[in-house]
């Protein structure tokens, strides 16, 4: 008997919205959980992250972590440390960027932690000077003097006649 809906059953649930509102996981410390950077891919779902309790970790992602998600270096990381193995963790969860700024700017991190794609728009003094000037001018703060265009022909210019055929 022919199927009266039609369409295949994969296209079942297509129209329906399972949206559901994310929600900002904080650490535990209670069971032993922490923020962590990823500072190198090992492969085989292992990363090399730094701790931002200090101390830099092996960090081997769960099972359903693997599936959903791709953890790239410089990435934040929620992780869960080992009770017998302090240099292995878990990792949990992974951050999107507007999380961790959320997470930064109510002092989950410590004072130290700088993102990667947070940009500095105060000049400081430490910010390169770029001079693309004379290069005998490097030093000085004054303007080079540009050379004067002279709109008037000289008398060598004008008396020089340029023959298109001559090119």
């Amino acid at each position: 008997m022919p199927n009266k809906k039609g369409g295949k059953k994969f296209k079942k649930g297509k129209k329906q919205n399972n949206y559901q509102e994310k929600i900002l996981l904080y650490r535990d410390p209670k069971e032993d959980q922490e923020y962590a950077k990823i500072l190198k891919v090992n492969g085989s779902g292992r990363y090399n992250l730094f701790c931002f309790d200090g101390k830099d970790r092996l960090g081997i992602c769960a099972g359903n972590i693997r599936r959903k998600v791709r953890i790239v270096v410089n990435d934040i990381v929620l992780i869960s440390k080992w009770d017998f193995q302090d240099n292995k963790c878990s990792i949990i969860h992974k951050y999107a960027d507007d999380d961790t700024h959320k997470l930064k700017a109510e002092g989950q991190f410590p004072a130290n932690i700088k993102l990667d794609n947070e940009y500095s728009f105060i000049s400081t003094d430490d910010d390169p000077i770029f001079n693309y000037g004379d290069p005998s001018d490097s030093d000085s703060d004054d303007i080079a003097p540009q050379p004067k265009m002279n709109m008037n022909p000289s008398s060598s210019e004008s008396d020089q006649d340029i023959n298109l055929d001559d090119i």
